[in-house]
């Protein structure tokens, strides 16, 4: 290439290391880089160009060789090429717990949108902002956050602290702390004999404490009718730690 490319869309979401989601329509054999006019667009083998009419917002990498599109920019991008539902999963990845990985704020990518008006896939953006949870831990997580608010069950916590008597605490990957209960994604990580074992003896302890955990698979979130069926199961917990709350005069 002879200009400074600024790689933008799927280019730059891998580059700051998310899985681009299978819902995406952009070819993913191709690099894609933007153009902040369309009078400047230059074709290039094997590149996909683009105009983007927002707020340019990039940084140079590559010991100045290339420009690379922030975080909002990247999310507000994709946003008209993949699935609601993967905005708020790029969205829980870019804002995640590990402060090695994060890059970025909910509060960033509010801006972001606010102060951007003519994007195609704004609406989405919008649509989806009030579902997305910051500090998560994985993208499943980021899925039954849109799943129980989309099902009317409020906004939980995401990996809520729970202290223990002893001095120690546990996390809990989503909770609604005022009905102490917790729900947490079952992945790979967790069939291991040995983590199996410490699961649980880590919610026996937290059982003790009044708390109630539901357990949700891949398989709980790989159809329409599982997804309502977990809800649904979620939704039973609910009510049921709400009467025993009750019942006891916390509530």
């Amino acid at each position: 290439m002879d200009i400074v490319p600024t790689f933008s869309h799927i280019t730059a979401l891998r580059y700051q290391g998310i899985e681009v989601p299978e819902s995406c329509t952009l070819r993913t054999d191709r690099l894609h880089i933007s153009f902040d006019s369309r009078g400047a667009r230059r074709r290039f083998k094997g590149v996909i160009e683009h105009y983007w009419s927002g707020s340019f917002e990039v940084t140079m990498d590559g010991g100045g060789e290339f420009y690379v599109t922030n975080p909002a920019m990247t999310w507000s991008q994709l946003s008209a090429y993949v699935s609601v539902e993967s905005l708020a999963v790029i969205a829980g990845s870019l804002a995640c717990r590990d402060s090695k990985r994060k890059l970025i704020t909910l509060d960033d990518l509010e801006r972001y949108v606010e102060e951007n008006r003519g994007f195609a896939g704004r609406r989405r953006c919008l649509d989806i902002m009030p579902y997305l949870m910051e500090n998560s831990d994985s993208p499943p997580e980021s899925v039954l956050v849109v799943l129980v608010m989309r099902g009317g069950l409020g906004r939980p916590e995401a990996n809520f602290r729970i202290d223990l008597p002893s001095g120690g605490f546990r996390f809990a990957d989503i909770a609604y702390p005022e009905l102490k209960l917790a729900i947490e994604y079952q992945g790979a990580y967790h069939a291991s004999p040995a983590q199996m074992r410490e699961d649980a003896r880590r919610w026996n302890q937290l059982r003790v404490l009044g708390w109630e955990i539901v357990f949700v698979t891949a398989d709980d979130l790989r159809t329409d009718a599982s997804r309502r069926a977990i809800v649904k199961v979620i939704r039973t917990m609910m009510e049921r730690q709400l009467a025993f709350r009750r019942l006891a005069g916390v509530l």
